[in-house]
Order: structure tokens, then C-alpha cells, then sequence
């Protein structure tokens, strides 16, 4: 057995490499209205005019087995012509076969493996992170090497490797350098809201445009089909498979079954394109089977909320008041305040317009309007923090049974069960609704440790929850999680006890990466804010905290809980 170290500094400069996407981003064409991401035709294949810093070279005359597999796998890290010097490693019908872009395995360039048997070559690799067959980003459960086998023969009296796996593997600095996040948008139900749908696609490549077009028309990631809607009427493809961009517009020709919009909806696809390629592009002109389509502006009115703002105030309960925190005052919420407090909540979830809030309270979960008296609405022991929707139904589970749950409408009607599946969960320890109502994120604790994950949620036509998409699984934090709160439209953040009395915060990306600092002292619950910090923390003696710079900074004391809010008037 032998093994290869850290790549050469040529790999590292790979900044300005271009890489072809995942065939299935690129390809994807067709808008399915159930079921997986359905695959289209391919993008069409130019070469690429782009400098590239890396150019690996092909196979040298009488090279070795292990020079062969080597020097495919550099090779892959470069897509100019449709991978052409990569496949000059392959025989002629494995060139011809191989899919590079059905995966990208990222790892941690160190310490890959070759051992052979005879022509049979095993590579092994660390892996860090996968980008699957739709683009999305995943953090690796386990870091046990993964094996990949490489079958050479002869042809033409030079070794070629005549069977190798589909997708290619890639260091991750390489990864870093080559590829970024990509947000593509889709719909809620009602319209009233654009939710982000985190893809990666490789950077600084002439084709982006296309395949990021593709990949919207394709619809959103599985987790997220039957939760969100796209404007795309079913099967309706790229025309031309190329998106150019020239000042700052995109040109995006669809085929005839675009044609079926109406105005309306013509201007729901214009503008879902237009968020979807805003790094891209600042304007999109449509057109259907190369006809122009003069498509004006969603109006002011119709223009759905992306990443909803909340309030940059905590709101708290504190003393004999509930309401917003400035400086050191709590300003009591109208018509809200004195029956929170009379119901000594230990948790609060807050509707955007303040007219409803979900409370957690000893004697159960409860309703609390403007209008009415508080209705409780779950009297089951062991409850969890409830959450509310933009649509006011109430959320609520036991700690003990993570399947369980169930929700009610703002009047406290008879409540219903919402169909879950979490593997292997023991226990929930959060259950947060994203702000667009689309979404939850769950903190479980599960057989083997702990798991966050996030799922899509599926409405009847009257926006009744029914049931839970199948969760993507997100990257578990280091220590003993406590809280996980929604800090975006597209980021969970976990608060977690580490050592003692200290902590740490993990923000996830969905579909993304994930960044960790320090928490403070104690800190025992987190929200989402507003402002200069992305968050707040409750800790165990009723302190309320922000970061501030290197540290933290306690806003007020006292607090018997901080709330959840869903979005701002």
C-alpha cells in the first residue's frame, strides 16, 4: 500500500479554476408537481474560454497503475472541455460512459490511500462534506474513509482505467476555492413569502447562469417538495439549453409550456428567476420559444417577503410585564401583556403582527389573541416550547415523544396530529417553525446522541399542517444541546452546553456550511434578533445576553422568558 500527502501548492492555487456543475443541476429541465427532482437533458457543452490556474496534464507515455488513478482523480478537479484531460486516463468506452458530475465527495486532501490487487486499484479518501445529484451540501456523519474502485486494463499498450465510479473527488481547499453557495427561491403556498433552497454551484464558470436556471425549473430539493411552490407551470424547460448574460440581464428562453401562464404568474416567473440568479444578473428578460415576453414588475403590493425581519427588541416577560425590551425598560405589547404574564410563561412564540402568541405555561400550552380570553390548547405533561405560524396554528409536542405532534388553530379548535419521522429520536428538545411557515427545525436526541434536522411542512388547500417532508439531516454541534432557534430564512443556530457551565453556538447553514463561537456562561435558551447580533440568550439565572465584539453583554436581568418572534408589522 502506498499513500500521497497533502497536494501540491498548484492545487491550493486553484482560485480561479471553473468547474462544471453537477450534471443533475445542470440537466434538470422539467418541473415536477410530486415526487423526487426529475432529471432533464444536459446543458449543452462549449469550451470553456475561461484561464484556468490548474491544468493537469494527461497521461505520460508508459505511466505506472498508480500514476494512472492518480493522475484521473487531479485530473477531475478540472472540467475545461467536458473533462477532456480526465478522460484521456479512461479507455475509450469508460471515457465515453463516465458521469462526472453525478457527486462531488469532498475531503480532507490528506492521506488518501492506493492499494491494489493486481489491475483492481482501491482508493480510500477522508471525507469532510458531499454535494448530492441536486446540488445539495452535506456535512459527513462520519469521517470513516470511503472506498472508490478503479478497474485498469490495456488499450494500446498503456494503462487506462476502464471502471471508475460516477461524480469526482475533490480536496476541500480545492472545494472551497472552485465552488460557492448558491441560493435558489421558491415559493410559500399563498405566495406571501420566498424560501431559499441552498445549492453549490462551482464559481467564476461562463455557464452559471444556465445552470442555475436549470436547476430552479427542475423544482426544489426533495425535503422540500409538497412544502413550497414554483411559478413554473409542469414541464416547462429551458428552450435553449444556454442563459447568457450581458449587462447585467439575463436572457432566459423557455419552452411551450411556459406559454399556459398568465400575466400573473408570468410575473411570479420572472421574478423568481430574477432572485434565483441575483448574483448572476440584475434583470431577466423572458422568452417563450424565442418569442419576447414583455413581462412588467411584480407590483409593490404582490412582491412576497423574503427573510423576514423581526423586531431589533427582545421581547420578554419580566416582573409583571411582557412586551419589548429597550434598555432596561419592557415596554407592555397592547392587549397581549397582562394575560402572558398572568399565565407565568416559561416560553413564548410570537406572531409577526403581535396579535397571537403561543405560551408555554404549567398548566400547558396555551393561545393567548388580542381578542378573547387564552384558550389552552395541549394539556399533555412534558410539553416543549410551542411555536406558531404566520397562518396562527399553534405547535406543540412533549419532550418524551418526538412524534407527537399536534396543531391547533389560534381559537383553540380540536387539534390534530402532524405525520413525522424522526430516526431513531428519543426525545425532542426543540421544535422551531421557520418564519415563512414552511419549514421546522427539530433538536433531537436519538439513540446514539443528538440530531438536528430540518423538514418541510405539507398544508392541505386551507393551509391545515398535515404532515412533515422526509428531514435532511443537518451537522450535530460538539457538547450537550439545549436550544436551536431559526436566525434567518436559511440559518438554525444551537446553543450548546460544552464543558461545566460554558457554551458554544453553531450556526447552520441549510444546505450549507456552519460556523461556531463561544456562548456565554450558563446560557440556557436562544431566539433569533435582529441588529447587530443575529441572536440572544436566555441564561439558567434569568439573564438576558447579546454578543457585543469578542464577548457577551447582558441586556437585563429577571427574565422569565424571552420570545420567539415570527417576523415584525
Amino acid at each position: 500500500m502506498s499513500r500521497s500527502g497533502p497536494k501540491r501548492a498548484v492545487r491550493a492555487a486553484v482560485s480561479s479554476l471553473a468547474v462544471v456543475l453537477l450534471a443533475a443541476l445542470a440537466a434538470c429541465a422539467s418541473i415536477p408537481d410530486s415526487g423526487p427532482v426529475r432529471q432533464g437533458a444536459p446543458v449543452a457543452q462549449v469550451n470553456d474560454p475561461l484561464d484556468l490556474d490548474f491544468n493537469p496534464s494527461p497521461p505520460e507515455k508508459g505511466a505506472s497503475q498508480q500514476r494512472i488513478v492518480q493522475g484521473f482523480i487531479d485530473a477531475a478537479s478540472n472540467p475545461k472541455n467536458n473533462f477532456a484531460i480526465a478522460r484521456e486516463y479512461l479507455s475509450r468506452s469508460m471515457a465515453a460512459s463516465w458521469n462526472p458530475d453525478e457527486s462531488v465527495t469532498v475531503d480532507d486532501g490528506r492521506n488518501r490511500s492506493y492499494d491494489d490487487q493486481g489491475t483492481l486499484w482501491r482508493v480510500e479518501v477522508t471525507p469532510v462534506a458531499n454535494v448530492d445529484a441536486v446540488g445539495a451540501f452535506h456535512p459527513v456523519a462520519s469521517t470513516a474513509p470511503v472506498g472508490l474502485n478503479y478497474q485498469l486494463v490495456r488499450e494500446n499498450g498503456e494503462w487506462r482505467i476502464a471502471v471508475a465510479p460516477n461524480g469526482v473527488v475533490i480536496d476541500d481547499p480545492t472545494f472551497r476555492a472552485v465552488y460557492s453557495q448558491q441560493t435558489l427561491y421558491f415559493y410559500s403556498p399563498g405566495w406571501a413569502y420566498l424560501v431559499p433552497d441552498a445549492r453549490w454551484f462551482p464559481a467564476r464558470v461562463a455557464s452559471a447562469a444556465t445552470r442555475v436556471a436549470s436547476a430552479l425549473l427542475a423544482g426544489p430539493a426533495p425535503w422540500l417538495t409538497g412544502a413550497v411552490a414554483t411559478s413554473f407551470p409542469k414541464g416547462t424547460q429551458l428552450a435553449v439549453p444556454s442563459v447568457t448574460t450581458a449587462g447585467g440581464v439575463a436572457q432566459v428562453d423557455l419552452s411551450s409550456e411556459a406559454g399556459q401562464a398568465d400575466p400573473v404568474q408570468l410575473q411570479r416567473m420572472q421574478y423568481q428567476l430574477e432572485q434565483s440568479l441575483g448574483s448572476l444578473a440584475q434583470t431577466v428578460q423572458l422568452s417563450i420559444e424565442g418569442n419576447v415576453q414583455q413581462v412588467p414588475s411584480l407590483g409593490a403590493s404582490a412582491l412576497p417577503l423574503r427573510n423576514p425581519p423581526v423586531d431589533s427588541h427582545p421581547f420578554v416577560s419580566r416582573g409583571d410585564v411582557f412586551g419589548s425590551l429597550n434598555g432596561d425598560t419592557v415596554s407592555a405589547l397592547s392587549g397581549m401583556s397582562d394575560k402572558i404574564v398572568a399565565l407565568q410563561p416559561t416560553a413564548v412564540s410570537l406572531t409577526a403582527a403581535r396579535d397571537q402568541a403561543a405560551v408555554l405555561s404549567a398548566g400547558g400550552v396555551y393561545s393567548v389573541r388580542k381578542s378573547g380570553e387564552p384558550v389552552r390548547v395541549d394539556s399533555r405533561s412534558g410539553l416543549i416550547g410551542p411555536s406558531v405560524d404566520p397562518d396562527g396554528w399553534v405547535w406543540s409536542v412533549p419532550l418524551e415523544s418526538p412524534r407527537a405532534i399536534q396543531v391547533t388553530t389560534p381559537n383553540g379548535g380540536e387539534p390534530h396530529p402532524v405525520a413525522v419521522d424522526w430516526p431513531g429520536a428519543t426525545a425532542i428538545l426543540s421544535l422551531a417553525v421557520s418564519r415563512d411557515g414552511t419549514r421546522v427545525a427539530a433538536l433531537l436526541r436519538t439513540t446514539t446522541g443528538y440530531s438536528l434536522m430540518a423538514a418541510g411542512i405539507v398544508r392541505n388547500g386551507n393551509g391545515s399542517p398535515l404532515s412533515l417532508t422526509d428531514p435532511i439531516e443537518l451537522a450535530v454541534p460538539d457538547g450537550t444541546p439545549r436550544s436551536a432557534a431559526w436566525t434567518s430564512d436559511i440559518t438554525v443556530a444551537v446553543l450548546s452546553t460544552t464543558s461545566g457551565e460554558a457554551t458554544s453556538i453553531v450556526q447552520q447553514t441549510v444546505g450549507g456550511e456552519q460556523t461556531t463561537t463561544a456562548g456565554p456562561a450558563s446560557g440556557r435558551t436562544i431566539v433569533g434578533a435582529s441588529g447587530l447580533a443575529p441572536y440572544v440568550v436566555l441564561s439558567a439565572d434569568g439573564t438576558l445576553l447579546a454578543p457585543t465584539g469578542t464577548g457577551w453583554q447582558a441586556q437585563t436581568d429577571k427574565v422569565g422568558a424571552v420570545a420567539v418572534q415570527q417576523g415584525q408589522p
